[in-house]
């Protein structure tokens, strides 16, 4: 009797219970399933972002690449130290934009910007990169002479450096970077010269009298030409006040009578021709920088430049055009003195140092020719001076994160 009341117990309690089982496993397995496709979903976007973050890094280098080639030359050229210059959402193809900001950040001397680029795949997805690139100057006087064709030295002068950012130049205290260079050939008649000679074709120096602190390199590695800068589109300088005291009439020549001073104060002037009578003079106050731009000749052995600065990247005489008549008036006499402190750019003139004074800045010509005892004394600080032309500098592409 027990033992059926037993059996019948254990039979009666096992009832119902394979539906709560069955529930428990189809439950079990929904979370399996939905775990599974949940997962499988975080992969896929995980993969997406992955795909998205990378196409981000190539649409701002595309941005990159894009501002590079199609460089704002004029808006660039106008930004002050600290300025930027923002170029806007670009839209590329396959929904990508990109974003460039140009930030000026040298002090004022030779160009020195960060393009900073944002990359952007648009849509729900869409990655975000940025990339900073860096564009410079390139130094145009970085030796203190280059003549295309011949630098001839002769009279026993001295070619030695200094720094007009630390202070004027002292004999005491000079520096032995004065570098001279050229295309084809190089003779040294007669000179001191405290730094390197090369020439890309030959170097003669004479029997005596002759000094060079630094190597001698003939067949030198040749040097890209400089390039022509085009004159001012606007025309010559007209008259003003004070130019009229010299008898200027607006019609480019500019001749300076014996004994009479014209002062500069604008940032630029043009000029057919300029000529200087016995002791003449053109002054410049130092700040800011004058350029004057000759389309001509120069005749400067009556007179010269006076910069009172002393400070050489503040004064550049530049050559521009082609001389109206290449077969007289391609040639530059340049008389020094102790407040003649300046550049000459002059790549397709014929530059002669004439006179025994002093020089201080740097020459660029197609040919250099001192006869007399004149010196050059190198700036450096012409070196760090403002640059017509800028290059992308090399090893400078950074990629950070996200905007």
């Amino acid at each position: 009797m027990a033992a059926k009341q037993s059996a019948f117990l254990s039979t009666s309690s096992r009832k119902g219970f394979v539906l709560p089982t069955v529930v428990f496993a189809i439950a079990l397995m929904s979370i399996v399933v939905v775990a599974s496709l949940s997962t499988s979903s975080d992969e896929r976007r995980a993969s997406r972002a992955v795909r998205e973050s990378i196409l981000s890094v190539y649409t701002a280098e595309a941005g990159l690449r894009q501002t590079y080639g199609a460089w704002p030359s004029a808006p660039v050229k106008a930004l002050n130290p600290g300025d930027s210059l923002d170029l806007g959402w670009q839209t590329l193809p396959n929904n990508e934009m990109y974003r460039a900001v140009i930030h000026r950040v040298d002090n004022g001397g030779l160009q020195e910007y960060n393009v900073v680029v944002q990359g952007r795949r648009t849509g729900l997805n869409g990655g975000v990169s940025t990339l900073i690139g860096v564009v410079g100057g390139v130094p145009l006087f970085n030796r203190a002479i280059y003549a295309d064709t011949l630098v001839y030295l002769a009279g026993g002068g001295l070619i030695d450096s200094f720094d007009s950012q630390v202070g004027p130049y002292n004999p005491l205290t000079a520096d032995s970077i004065a570098d001279i260079a050229t295309n084809k050939s190089l003779v040294v008649q007669k000179a001191t010269v405290k730094g390197n000679i090369a020439a890309g074709g030959t170097i003669t120096l004479g029997n005596s009298g002759v000094t060079v602190t630094g190597t001698k390199t003939a067949g030198a590695a040749l040097i890209p030409p400089y390039d022509v800068i085009p004159c001012p589109a606007t025309g010559y300088t007209p008259v003003s006040p004070e130019l009229a005291v010299a008898g200027y009439t607006g019609n480019g020549v500019l001749n300076v009578a014996a004994g009479v001073t014209v002062n500069f104060s604008q940032p630029q002037y043009f000029f057919k021709s300029v000529n200087f009578a016995g002791n003449s003079k053109i002054t410049v106050p130092g700040n800011p920088h004058v350029d004057l731009m000759v389309q001509d000749s120069i005749y400067s052995a009556g007179g010269t430049f006076v910069n009172s600065g002393h400070y050489a990247p503040d004064l550049s005489i530049t050559a521009c055009g082609t001389p109206t008549n290449p077969a007289k008036t391609n040639y530059w006499s340049i008389t020094g003195g102790s407040d003649a402190y300046f550049s000459v750019y002059a790549p397709n003139r014929v530059v002669y140092g004439v006179g025994n004074s002093d020089f201080y800045g740097a020459v660029i010509s197609s040919l250099f020719y001192i006869s007399g005892g004149a010196s050059v004394h190198y700036d450096a600080a012409l070196a760090r001076a403002p640059s017509p032309k800028l290059e992308v500098q090399k090893a400078t592409w950074g990629l950070f994160p996200g905007g």
